[in-house]
């Protein structure tokens, strides 16, 4: 896999420290050359915190650092419940750099209140970086985020996203003070 130029020394983090906790926790090594950019993850067969699926998983948190996340919000991947997505700006809205900056915009919202929107009601991280906007978040609070970023990008008002949202989060709490509070007779 390619890193950005301007990721790399985020990915290696201070004195190499981001790298080896990756590597460290998930039994791999990171071959990374700083010149190109070029990426390779190996498995370290001989670790005590090797798993097969371990190198997937290093992959989605290099590639979420890669996308704008920094390394603290990446290490949420290394849980079982995380996971990451991406839209890819570009095959989405066609070659029109206009176009882009403009859904990047609404993405964002004024002083970045539709992402604080999306990243509270949804419990999620969001990153707008480049031509791609990513989420990470846990499955159930994934579909909503999803779900909001992709109204943004079909061009539906904010005020309706934000009902979305909120209508979504609400829910969630009922149903967790339902389960909390069930009473027992």
């Amino acid at each position: 896999m390619k890193i950005g130029k301007n990721r790399i020394a985020v990915l290696i983090g201070k004195d190499g420290e981001t790298k080896k906790e990756i590597e460290k926790r998930l039994g791999v090594k990171i071959n990374l050359d700083s010149k190109s950019g070029d990426c390779e993850i190996l498995p370290k067969l001989d670790d005590p915190n090797y798993m097969p699926l371990n190198v997937y998983t290093a992959q989605k948190v290099v590639n979420a650092i890669n996308r704008g996340f920094n390394p603290i919000k990446a290490l949420k991947l290394l849980e079982d419940n995380y996971e990451f997505e991406s839209f890819n700006l570009l095959q989405l809205l066609g070659k029109s750099d206009k176009r882009i900056k403009r859904v990047k915009g609404r993405i964002i919202g004024r002083n970045g209140e539709m992402r604080k929107a999306i990243e509270k009601y949804a419990e999620s991280f969001l990153s707008v970086y480049g031509k791609t906007a990513s989420i990470i978040a846990d499955y159930e609070n994934l579909q909503i985020a999803r779900k909001a970023v992709s109204m943004l990008i079909n061009g539906i008002p904010h005020h309706v996203v934000l009902r979305f949202l909120e209508d979504k989060y609400n829910e969630k709490k009922k149903e967790q003070f339902k389960k909390f509070y069930k009473p027992e007779f």
